[in-house]
């Protein structure tokens, strides 16, 4: 990460504080469904793993969780906040956008389908979304319906639910864009004269 301001020119890097990274979304998402379909943590798995663990027995209620997709939305907000002379502390720029997360859920057991819908009703009860707020700025949007998609395991039929579902994050990002303390602009007129002006904030 290079050490560039405005005042340096060249590329410039985000600064702390930073926005929740995917691995951090990806485990709140995994600690909603373990608490909403009340279903123990080891037995709400990533969706993909670089080594598959072996799946539960047919018998056994589990699910699958990951983010299958995040379109951000163009032209984020811009703002500039002035620096502090008193503390030192510089003015720096934040840029904040927002973006829609989905997540695939995969229900699987004999208790699939009430195990998604106990789910699906609690995400609408605020009290159960606001550490998922608090933790990645995000907001359910929508719960999609019930897919039932059971997978032929060993010569037998596993029941499965998908249930897809969608949240709008906000992204703030800070830049070290400095205060502009003052400029030196050349003002040419149509008759080709030109005059050097001072300009300070």
């Amino acid at each position: 990460m290079s050490g560039n301001t405005s005042e340096t020119g060249g590329f410039v890097h985000e600064q702390p504080p930073l926005p929740p990274n995917a691995k951090v979304v990806e485990e709140v998402f995994q600690e909603m469904v373990a608490t909403l379909a009340e279903l123990p943590g080891h037995l709400v798995r990533p969706r993909w793993q670089p080594t598959p663990p072996v799946q539960p027995p047919v018998e056994t209620n589990w699910a699958a969780v990951g983010v299958i997709s995040t379109e951000a939305d163009e032209f984020p907000w811009i703002e500039h906040v002035q620096g502090d002379e008193a503390t030192g502390t510089p003015g720096y720029d934040i840029m904040r956008r927002h973006q829609t997360i989905t997540a695939m859920v995969s229900f699987y057991g004999p208790e699939a389908e009430d195990n998604a819908q106990r789910m699906r009703d609690a995400l609408y009860i605020p009290q159960n979304c606001e550490p998922f707020s608090l933790r990645i700025q995000g907001k359910v949007h929508s719960v999609a319906d019930f897919n039932r998609a059971p997978e032929l395991v060993n010569q037998q039929w596993l029941n499965r639910i998908d249930l897809k579902l969608t949240v709008r994050q906000q992204v703030d990002r800070v830049y070290p864009i400095r205060d502009l303390v003052a400029a030196q602009i050349k003002v040419i007129a149509d008759t080709g004269l030109s005059t050097d002006v001072p300009v300070t904030p």
